[in-house]
């Protein structure tokens, strides 16, 4: 016997107390047939309204006290006079009916939700673009259309998480007006510049640039982190900015990772030739595809590494060779926007490859195949065992 509306309606007036004798004798004789895996669905749908995770432990508490009233006012029932709201007969109905549910559905609930609570849903196309005038609009809320046209630069939302700037007509200055885009932590999103140059900007970033690109240079400023294919043009250096560091290249493809809470900025080239300048030391040096520059402790280094690793976020991988543990843990906080327990990480590296669309307590379940280690996850909280 399949949930029916009228059942959805039934079990909510049950939940909320509202239920008449009539209802309740309709609902005990749906509870003798039902399925167990129809029982749960349908108790779900009561306890479990929203997507929001953080919201499963709250509900379900609220749903399981419930039924403990209902239980008690049942049993107090006994030994108190009749009332005008529920006769006794009904209260014996309702506790013959809550006993039902408690045996069918706490265990379940008990275990089967609280785990998918702690199994936290990864991050998404998420962001806001900040416009020139000051408007904020939230585009992952927003339809595939044209947002706007100013300053000769069509603004378009299309295929659902990339935003695209479009020279429609000449403008004698595009690059006074500046736009703004940030990803939350558990966001990112693609950007396609007026100048043709993709970008896609990871979890927690912000990415500040003209409206459209009209002079000898092509700047562009992040924090955070953010794969750029740069549009080849000669005559216009593309040059982005991060933190104490400042990239020039003609046309490109690099990866670069600049975030505040960082001990250090880091740039991984796929293809061309860039020029990294640190502009606290005027130090530079030139990269090569398969080369990664790194500024840390007041000095700019670079290296040979697996930049497809380094830039493997983008295409929707976790990608770890020999990574520290703590920092694998930070890449994951910004995705899964987790409160993580650094005090207790011990010095290990992990190898391993993993799609970042899964599930958190998949992701941890892998690295703790990969590792031995494991994680206890409390909320949106997680710490490493030792």
């Amino acid at each position: 016997m399949k949930i029916t509306p009228q059942i959805e309606n039934l079990y909510s007036r049950y939940s909320s107390n509202e239920i008449t004798e009539a209802e309740l004798n309709q609902l005990l004789d749906y509870f003798n047939v039902v399925d167990r895996a129809d029982l749960h669905a349908l108790i779900e749908s009561e306890l479990f309204e929203t997507d929001e995770q953080y919201e499963a432990n709250t509900n379900l508490q609220k749903h399981l006290s419930n039924i403990h009233h209902v239980i008690s006012a049942s049993i107090d029932a006994v030994e108190k006079p009749r009332t005008a709201r529920l006769q006794p007969a009904l209260k014996s109905l309702l506790k013959i009916a809550a006993t039902i549910l408690v045996i069918l559905s706490i265990g379940y609930l008990g275990y089967t939700y609280l785990w998918k609570q702690a199994d936290i849903l990864p991050g998404r196309s998420l962001a806001t673009l900040k416009m020139s005038n000051g408007q904020e609009i939230n585009l992952d809320t927003l339809a595939n259309k044209s947002i706007t046209t100013t300053y000769g630069i069509q603004i378009t939302k299309s295929s659902g998480d990339r935003i695209v700037y479009t020279r429609v007509s000449a403008v004698a200055d595009t690059n006074s007006y500046l736009q703004t885009i940030t990803t939350p932590l558990g966001g990112k999103y693609k950007i396609t510049l007026a100048d043709g140059t993709q970008v896609v900007l990871n979890s927690g970033s912000t990415l500040t640039f003209p409206i459209g690109f009209n002079q000898a240079e092509r700047r562009v400023s992040l924090t955070g982190e953010a794969y750029f294919e740069v549009s080849k043009d000669a005559e216009h250096p593309f040059i982005v900015s991060a933190g104490r560091e400042r990239i020039t290249v003609l046309g490109t493809k690099f990866n670069i990772s600049s975030y505040p809470d960082d001990d250090f900025i880091s740039t991984a080239l796929l293809e061309g030739k860039v020029n990294c300048l640190d502009v606290k030391t005027n130090a530079n040096l030139i990269l090569h595809p398969g080369e990664a520059a790194l500024i840390q402790n007041n000095q700019l280094s670079k290296s040979a590494v697996d930049v497809s690793n380094m830039a493997a976020w983008q295409q929707g991988f976790f990608a770890f060779e020999n990574e520290e543990l703590a920092v694998i843990m930070k890449r994951l906080s910004r995705w899964y926007q987790l409160n993580v327990d650094y005090t207790s990480i011990p010095e290990k590296r992990i190898y391993a490859r993993i799609a970042m669309q899964e599930n958190l307590a998949t992701v941890l379940d892998m690295l703790s195949t990969t590792s031995g280690i494991k994680f206890k996850i409390e909320g949106r909280r997680v710490t490493v065992m030792k």
